[in-house]
């Protein structure tokens, strides 16, 4: 594992193993060091770790934590906030970007546009 303590860490927020290996691979990639979350946690697992720089939210399960992950965007360092849909998730990705996300991608994406949104730098 590559060690990511100084660009700090992405937090992946869900249970799907399959997309938090996809997530861990280019959080690693990009030198930040990964940890993940259930969406219940998030606000205690942000709020209890300032090196957290961006979070990353699985919309399949996180759905109804939007809020949540929105408000434990607002402690310590404003971690990016992006979330991960399905391309026909309409509904969810509206919703997200309602609440609050910075970035929407889907599936697909996450090889190609996750690294762009984690290395580019914050206005």
């Amino acid at each position: 594992m590559a060690d990511g303590s100084a660009k700090g860490t992405v937090l992946f927020v869900g249970r799907d193993i399959f997309l938090g290996t996809m997530v861990s691979q280019v959080v690693q990639k990009t030198g930040f060091s990964y940890r993940s979350s259930v969406p219940a946690n998030v606000i205690e697992t942000v709020s209890g770790d300032p090196r957290i720089r961006a979070v990353v939210a699985d919309l399949k399960e996180s759905k109804e934590f939007l809020s949540e992950i929105v408000e434990s965007g607002g402690t310590g360092s404003r971690p990016r906030l992006i979330a991960i849909a399905f391309h026909t998730d309409i509904d969810s990705k509206r919703q997200a970007q309602k609440a609050g996300f910075e970035h929407v991608i889907h599936r697909s994406q996450i090889q190609s546009l996750l690294p762009q949104i984690l290395t580019e730098k914050k206005p």
